[in-house]
């Protein structure tokens, strides 16, 4: 496989390339934060916003562009229409979030898309990845390219700088008490990186053309779980009781849900039986996160 990576050195682009590679002849654009050239791959520097950037690049025939970091309506406009070469197949990275918000049901590829326009940083990046999946559907019929939309949501695992789990497992590394919420009882969801990066790659292996997945696992995750996990890891770490409200005048990090009201579920089922794939359980996935993490947080 040919494939074209837009943003593919942080996060999920660093383990996908890290994972494939070597079975794929990988290019990458991205901003030049972090070279993956040590990986084998070529790469090019440039803003994703330069259209005259992309009619620069080397007219390639690519079995698929895999977008990781489109954002903004016209982000995928500006590539479909600037680049001079051949694009046989378009994987955006979508979101969960992507869903119409409090309906009180379990959000399967068939659920209603979010048609508000919320204040925020959340709500416009919510705004602008329906807009972008629109985008491309549209410009999937104009320019005759088969799509995928993959709907990933909480992903974690190693190279997530991000501040979600990573400052629970720092806590967990320096010693630090976990707080066990006794008030924060409703059930998230997560996925595991390397999950995310194999729905990818099935999606681009068996040409999952216009079709849409979320990528998300049904395991019901809570603070409590997360904390019985970083003990296994840890086991002279201490738990200690607290409140919603106490955690947070202590500034306890909460990257995830905590409030019924915040609670949203989804159904992850679709792409296991289209695609093959399986997801990795959260004590798996979060002890391999956590010995990723250990030699970063031990030596500070």
């Amino acid at each position: 496989m040919k494939v074209l990576v837009i943003g593919g050195s942080y996060f999920l682009g660093r383990v996908l390339t890290m994972s494939l590679s070597k079975t794929w002849d990988m290019t990458l654009v991205n901003r030049g934060n972090y070279s993956m050239q040590a990986y084998g791959v070529q790469e090019y520097f440039l803003d994703r916003h330069n259209e005259q950037a992309w009619k620069n690049l080397p007219a390639q025939s690519y079995d698929a562009v895999i977008d990781l970091c489109a954002y903004q309506k016209g982000d995928i406009e500006t590539v479909i229409k600037s680049y001079s070469g051949q694009i046989k197949h378009y994987i955006l990275i979508s979101t969960v979030d992507v869903y119409y918000r409090q309906t009180g049901l379990e959000k399967d590829e068939s659920h209603p898309l979010e048609t508000r326009h919320f204040q925020g940083e959340v709500g416009e990046y919510i705004f602008q990845k329906v807009a972008l999946e629109k985008e491309l559907q549209e410009l999937s019929q104009d320019y005759a390219i088969p799509y995928t939309i993959l709907r990933p949501g909480n992903i974690y695992g190693p190279f997530n700088y991000a501040p979600r789990e990573s400052l629970l497992i720092q806590r967990a590394v320096s010693g630090q008490p976990l707080f066990s919420l006794k008030d924060a009882t409703h059930p998230f969801q997560m996925v595991y990186v390397k999950d995310v990066a194999l729905a990818i790659q099935q999606a681009v292996e068996k040409k999952a053309y216009h079709q849409i997945y979320n990528v998300i696992n049904n395991e019901a995750v809570t603070y409590e779980k997360i904390n019985e996990i970083l003990k296994q890891c840890e086991p002279q770490l201490k738990v200690e009781e607290h409140m919603i409200e106490e955690a947070i005048s202590l500034q306890y990090p909460l990257p995830y849900p905590v409030y019924k009201e915040e609670m949203e579920y989804y159904n992850g089922q679709k792409i296991i039986h289209d695609l093959g794939i399986t997801y990795t359980p959260l004590e798996e996935g979060l002890k391999k996160t956590y010995q990723a993490f250990y030699p970063v947080y031990k030596t500070k």
